[in-house]
Protein backbone atom coordinates (compact mmCIF):
# COMPACT_ATOMS: atom_id res chain seq x y z
CA UNK A 1 0.00 0.00 0.00
CA UNK A 2 2.66 2.24 0.88
CA UNK A 3 4.71 1.49 -2.38
CA UNK A 4 1.55 2.04 -4.00
CA UNK A 5 1.15 5.63 -2.40
CA UNK A 6 4.40 6.61 -3.28
CA UNK A 7 4.08 5.64 -6.85
CA UNK A 8 0.93 7.74 -7.26
CA UNK A 9 2.76 10.87 -5.33
CA UNK A 10 5.71 10.47 -7.83
CA UNK A 11 2.80 11.04 -10.69
CA UNK A 12 1.30 14.07 -9.39
CA UNK A 13 1.97 17.52 -10.62
CA UNK A 14 3.44 19.74 -7.82
CA UNK A 15 1.63 22.82 -6.88
CA UNK A 16 2.98 26.25 -7.11
CA UNK A 17 4.60 28.00 -4.65
CA UNK A 18 3.50 30.70 -3.81
CA UNK A 19 6.31 32.54 -2.07
CA UNK A 20 9.06 34.02 -4.24
CA UNK A 21 11.63 36.51 -5.61
CA UNK A 22 9.91 39.51 -7.00
CA UNK A 23 11.76 42.16 -8.84
CA UNK A 24 11.93 45.33 -9.86
CA UNK A 25 13.72 49.17 -10.18
CA UNK A 26 13.25 52.13 -7.58
CA UNK A 27 13.07 55.74 -9.75
CA UNK A 28 13.25 58.49 -7.30
CA UNK A 29 13.72 62.43 -9.13
CA UNK A 30 17.51 64.19 -8.67
CA UNK A 31 15.97 66.29 -6.87
CA UNK A 32 14.85 64.17 -3.51
CA UNK A 33 18.87 64.69 -3.56
CA UNK A 34 18.80 68.28 -4.11
CA UNK A 35 19.04 69.97 -0.85
CA UNK A 36 21.20 73.11 0.64
CA UNK A 37 23.78 71.25 3.05
CA UNK A 38 25.97 72.55 5.68
CA UNK A 39 29.69 73.11 5.73
CA UNK A 40 31.55 72.91 8.49
CA UNK A 41 35.66 74.19 8.74
CA UNK A 42 37.80 75.00 11.35
CA UNK A 43 40.98 76.80 10.19
CA UNK A 44 42.69 77.89 12.81
CA UNK A 45 42.22 74.05 14.71
CA UNK A 46 40.72 75.45 17.89
CA UNK A 47 37.57 73.04 17.54
CA UNK A 48 35.62 76.25 16.90
CA UNK A 49 33.83 75.67 13.52
CA UNK A 50 31.94 77.97 11.28
CA UNK A 51 29.06 76.69 8.38
CA UNK A 52 28.08 77.96 5.15
CA UNK A 53 25.49 76.47 3.24
CA UNK A 54 25.54 75.60 -0.49
CA UNK A 55 22.77 74.07 -2.45
CA UNK A 56 24.24 70.69 -4.30
CA UNK A 57 23.03 67.25 -5.80
CA UNK A 58 24.54 64.28 -4.14
CA UNK A 59 23.15 61.10 -4.16
CA UNK A 60 24.70 60.54 -0.84
CA UNK A 61 21.75 62.48 0.66
CA UNK A 62 19.21 59.83 -0.16
CA UNK A 63 18.49 57.92 2.90
CA UNK A 64 17.31 54.07 2.96
CA UNK A 65 14.30 53.60 1.17
CA UNK A 66 11.46 51.39 2.41
CA UNK A 67 9.79 49.03 -0.31
CA UNK A 68 7.16 46.48 0.11
CA UNK A 69 4.00 44.36 -1.11
CA UNK A 70 0.76 45.33 -0.09
CA UNK A 71 -2.78 44.15 -0.68
CA UNK A 72 -3.77 47.42 -2.14
CA UNK A 73 -3.58 51.81 -1.77
CA UNK A 74 -5.40 54.05 0.16
CA UNK A 75 -5.50 57.46 -1.66
CA UNK A 76 -7.58 59.11 1.05
CA UNK A 77 -6.54 58.77 4.57
CA UNK A 78 -3.47 61.07 3.92
CA UNK A 79 -1.66 64.08 1.73
CA UNK A 80 -0.01 60.83 0.27
CA UNK A 81 -0.47 57.52 -1.31
CA UNK A 82 -0.19 55.22 1.77
CA UNK A 83 -0.85 51.02 1.75
CA UNK A 84 -4.41 49.83 3.22
CA UNK A 85 -3.93 48.06 6.67
CA UNK A 86 -4.33 44.41 7.09
CA UNK A 87 -5.80 42.50 10.06
CA UNK A 88 -4.75 43.47 13.36
CA UNK A 89 -3.77 39.87 14.53
CA UNK A 90 -3.29 41.34 17.63
CA UNK A 91 -3.99 44.43 18.44
CA UNK A 92 -1.02 44.90 21.43
CA UNK A 93 1.49 43.70 18.73
CA UNK A 94 2.89 46.10 16.50
CA UNK A 95 4.34 45.14 12.95
CA UNK A 96 1.52 42.41 12.55
CA UNK A 97 0.00 43.53 9.39
CA UNK A 98 0.59 43.39 5.63
CA UNK A 99 3.25 43.84 3.83
CA UNK A 100 3.44 40.47 1.67
CA UNK A 101 7.35 41.23 1.59
CA UNK A 102 9.70 44.26 1.54
CA UNK A 103 12.91 44.96 1.12
CA UNK A 104 15.41 48.26 1.32
CA UNK A 105 17.98 50.10 -0.94
CA UNK A 106 19.99 50.94 1.46
CA UNK A 107 20.01 50.51 5.63
CA UNK A 108 20.70 52.38 8.43
CA UNK A 109 24.03 50.87 9.78
CA UNK A 110 26.57 51.75 12.41
CA UNK A 111 29.59 53.05 11.01
CA UNK A 112 31.85 52.94 14.13
CA UNK A 113 31.67 55.95 15.75
CA UNK A 114 28.91 57.53 18.23
CA UNK A 115 29.07 60.29 15.92
CA UNK A 116 27.59 58.61 12.91
CA UNK A 117 25.00 56.74 15.50
CA UNK A 118 21.51 56.81 13.25
CA UNK A 119 23.23 59.12 10.56
CA UNK A 120 24.71 56.12 8.05
CA UNK A 121 22.58 54.42 5.08
CA UNK A 122 24.44 51.40 3.34
CA UNK A 123 25.54 51.94 -0.33
CA UNK A 124 25.96 55.20 -0.07
CA UNK A 125 29.68 55.64 0.32
CA UNK A 126 32.85 54.72 -1.68
CA UNK A 127 35.05 54.30 1.01
CA UNK A 128 36.35 55.97 4.22
CA UNK A 129 37.10 59.36 3.11
CA UNK A 130 33.71 59.69 1.37
CA UNK A 131 32.05 59.36 4.68
CA UNK A 132 34.26 61.84 6.51
CA UNK A 133 34.17 64.44 3.21
CA UNK A 134 30.04 63.86 3.03
CA UNK A 135 29.61 64.33 6.75
CA UNK A 136 31.44 67.69 7.09
CA UNK A 137 30.86 69.21 3.94
CA UNK A 138 27.27 67.84 3.44
CA UNK A 139 25.92 67.33 6.91
CA UNK A 140 27.83 70.40 9.04
CA UNK A 141 28.97 67.30 11.54
CA UNK A 142 32.75 66.43 11.56
CA UNK A 143 33.17 62.90 12.73
CA UNK A 144 34.76 63.22 16.07
CA UNK A 145 36.54 60.23 18.25
CA UNK A 146 35.33 59.26 22.02
CA UNK A 147 37.78 61.77 23.26
CA UNK A 148 36.25 65.04 20.53
CA UNK A 149 39.13 65.19 18.36
CA UNK A 150 38.06 65.09 14.46
CA UNK A 151 38.86 62.37 12.43
CA UNK A 152 40.25 63.89 9.35
CA UNK A 153 41.76 60.50 7.54
CA UNK A 154 39.96 57.64 6.11
CA UNK A 155 43.07 55.23 6.66
CA UNK A 156 42.74 56.71 10.98
CA UNK A 157 38.65 55.52 10.46
CA UNK A 158 39.70 52.37 8.91
CA UNK A 159 41.97 51.23 11.71
CA UNK A 160 39.45 52.23 14.40
CA UNK A 161 36.75 50.25 12.48
CA UNK A 162 38.63 47.34 12.08
CA UNK A 163 39.70 47.92 16.07
CA UNK A 164 35.81 48.40 16.88
CA UNK A 165 34.41 45.61 14.79
CA UNK A 166 37.33 43.43 15.07
CA UNK A 167 37.39 42.91 11.50
CA UNK A 168 40.30 42.07 9.83
CA UNK A 169 38.99 43.80 6.23
CA UNK A 170 36.91 46.43 4.50
CA UNK A 171 34.76 43.73 2.79
CA UNK A 172 33.08 43.49 6.36
CA UNK A 173 31.87 47.22 6.66
CA UNK A 174 28.37 46.91 5.25
CA UNK A 175 28.55 51.04 4.83
CA UNK A 176 31.47 51.29 2.28
CA UNK A 177 32.59 49.77 -0.98
CA UNK A 178 32.31 50.95 -4.90
CA UNK A 179 30.21 47.59 -5.27
CA UNK A 180 27.89 48.49 -3.32
CA UNK A 181 26.67 51.27 -3.95
CA UNK A 182 22.90 50.98 -5.61
CA UNK A 183 21.27 54.29 -7.19
CA UNK A 184 22.58 54.84 -10.75
CA UNK A 185 22.46 58.38 -12.79
CA UNK A 186 19.75 57.95 -15.19
CA UNK A 187 18.63 60.99 -16.94
CA UNK A 188 16.64 63.70 -14.23
CA UNK A 189 16.48 60.55 -11.97
CA UNK A 190 18.50 58.00 -9.59
CA UNK A 191 17.81 54.66 -10.32
CA UNK A 192 18.65 51.01 -8.01
CA UNK A 193 17.06 47.56 -8.83
CA UNK A 194 15.67 45.27 -5.80
CA UNK A 195 14.86 42.02 -5.63
CA UNK A 196 11.85 41.32 -2.79
CA UNK A 197 13.07 37.96 -1.59
CA UNK A 198 10.43 35.03 -0.22
CA UNK A 199 7.93 37.68 -0.91
CA UNK A 200 4.14 36.17 -0.92
CA UNK A 201 3.28 36.45 -4.06
CA UNK A 202 -0.39 37.48 -5.06
CA UNK A 203 -1.65 38.72 -8.63
CA UNK A 204 -2.43 42.16 -8.73
CA UNK A 205 -0.33 43.22 -5.48
CA UNK A 206 1.06 46.82 -5.42
CA UNK A 207 4.58 47.59 -4.50
CA UNK A 208 4.82 51.20 -2.37
CA UNK A 209 8.31 52.37 -0.87
CA UNK A 210 9.19 55.97 0.57
CA UNK A 211 12.61 57.51 1.18
CA UNK A 212 13.22 58.70 4.36
CA UNK A 213 15.16 61.87 3.88
CA UNK A 214 18.33 63.08 6.19
CA UNK A 215 17.50 66.11 8.27
CA UNK A 216 19.35 68.78 7.49
CA UNK A 217 18.65 72.24 9.38
CA UNK A 218 21.16 75.52 8.50
CA UNK A 219 20.27 76.80 12.08
CA UNK A 220 20.45 73.71 14.36
CA UNK A 221 23.16 71.58 13.02
CA UNK A 222 23.28 69.21 15.75
CA UNK A 223 20.59 67.32 14.34
CA UNK A 224 21.72 66.89 10.90
CA UNK A 225 21.69 63.38 9.40
CA UNK A 226 19.13 61.93 11.55
CA UNK A 227 16.66 59.65 10.18
CA UNK A 228 12.82 59.35 11.26
CA UNK A 229 12.72 55.31 10.96
CA UNK A 230 16.13 55.00 12.83
CA UNK A 231 15.63 53.86 16.93
CA UNK A 232 18.28 55.98 18.42
CA UNK A 233 17.76 53.82 21.29
CA UNK A 234 17.94 50.38 19.60
CA UNK A 235 21.36 48.13 18.38
CA UNK A 236 24.08 47.42 20.47
CA UNK A 237 24.60 49.35 23.96
CA UNK A 238 27.88 50.61 24.05
CA UNK A 239 29.44 51.36 27.84
CA UNK A 240 33.04 51.75 27.88
CA UNK A 241 35.07 53.54 30.40
CA UNK A 242 35.25 57.15 28.55
CA UNK A 243 31.85 56.95 26.59
CA UNK A 244 28.23 55.49 26.33
CA UNK A 245 26.10 55.30 23.37
CA UNK A 246 23.31 52.81 21.13
CA UNK A 247 24.76 51.78 17.77
CA UNK A 248 20.95 52.79 17.03
CA UNK A 249 18.98 50.62 14.33
CA UNK A 250 15.70 50.56 12.29
CA UNK A 251 12.22 50.38 13.40
CA UNK A 252 10.87 46.93 12.61
CA UNK A 253 7.45 47.89 12.14
CA UNK A 254 8.27 50.76 9.19
CA UNK A 255 6.54 48.92 6.21
CA UNK A 256 3.68 47.85 8.69
CA UNK A 257 2.90 51.37 9.87
CA UNK A 258 4.61 53.69 7.54
CA UNK A 259 2.44 57.19 8.41
CA UNK A 260 4.52 56.68 11.91
CA UNK A 261 7.98 57.40 10.11
CA UNK A 262 6.70 59.35 6.84
CA UNK A 263 7.40 62.84 7.41
CA UNK A 264 7.99 66.57 5.58
CA UNK A 265 10.87 66.34 3.91
CA UNK A 266 10.63 62.53 2.80
CA UNK A 267 10.11 61.39 -0.67
CA UNK A 268 6.62 58.29 -0.87
CA UNK A 269 5.90 56.25 -4.56
CA UNK A 270 2.82 57.32 -6.41
CA UNK A 271 1.22 53.68 -5.12
CA UNK A 272 0.35 52.92 -9.27
CA UNK A 273 2.92 49.69 -8.96
CA UNK A 274 1.81 46.55 -9.47
CA UNK A 275 2.66 42.87 -9.95
CA UNK A 276 1.15 40.97 -12.62
CA UNK A 277 2.16 36.80 -12.35
CA UNK A 278 1.20 33.77 -14.70
CA UNK A 279 -0.45 30.50 -13.31
CA UNK A 280 2.56 29.43 -11.81
CA UNK A 281 3.33 32.88 -10.65
CA UNK A 282 6.25 33.66 -12.56
CA UNK A 283 6.65 37.64 -13.05
CA UNK A 284 5.69 38.67 -16.06
CA UNK A 285 7.84 41.79 -16.28
CA UNK A 286 10.13 44.08 -13.78
CA UNK A 287 8.22 46.84 -12.04
CA UNK A 288 9.31 50.64 -11.43
CA UNK A 289 8.20 52.44 -8.19
CA UNK A 290 8.39 55.69 -8.84
CA UNK A 291 8.66 58.07 -5.94
CA UNK A 292 7.91 61.21 -7.44
CA UNK A 293 6.05 63.15 -4.55
CA UNK A 294 7.80 64.99 -1.75
CA UNK A 295 5.75 65.40 1.31
CA UNK A 296 6.63 68.82 1.53
CA UNK A 297 5.21 71.23 3.78
CA UNK A 298 3.69 73.56 1.49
Amino acid sequence: MLALYLALGACANPEVVSEGDITGRVVIPKEAATRTVVSASDDDGDGVYTYTTQEITDPRLLGPVYIGAFAGMDTISFPYVHPQMGPLIDAGIRGDTFPYGGDTIGRIDFACYATLSCKVTTSRFSDYDDVLDYFKNDIGIPVVDAYGVEVTDGSAMRQWCYDYFAATSDAEMAFIGDDNLRFEEDGDNYVASFKMRHTERVDGMSLWGFMDAPEIETDQVRVNGTFTTCNPNGGRQVDAYNTQFSEGSSYFDVLNYPSTYVQYGDWVADGEATVSFDSELNQKEDVDINLNFHFSAE
